[in-house]
């Protein structure tokens, strides 16, 4: 899917580019996922500002919304993810597996 920011998306996503310590305070579905992640892919493969990420979200959102966020859009496509959830064992292995964003939970 294409994705074709509003004007206040393309205002956060460059706040985001611009301030090494920010937060986006939208309301639900106003695309605080979509914008996030299109920031760090601008500052990973644009400015090369950014070289790894770490995603702390409550667990459902950890384990879906962040995933299929990101193999939703085409220009995310590049962004390797693990999703670092459940047992020892499968968090141990998770943030050890190659990747540009490592998402856990709380």
């Amino acid at each position: 899917m294409q994705f074709k920011p509003h004007d206040y998306q393309k205002f956060a996503i460059d706040f985001i580019e611009r301030n090494p310590v920010s937060a986006l305070f939208l309301d639900c579905g106003l695309g605080k996922t979509i914008i996030t992640l299109t920031a760090i892919q601008n500052l990973m493969y644009d400015s090369f500002d950014v070289r790894k990420v770490l995603i702390i979200a409550p667990l459902r959102v950890a384990k879906h919304t962040w995933s299929a966020e990101i193999e939703k859009w085409e220009h995310l496509q590049n962004l390797t993810y693990s999703v670092a959830v459940g047992g020892e064992q499968e968090r141990f292995a998770a943030v050890h597996k190659k990747a540009n964003i490592y998402i856990i939970n709380r």
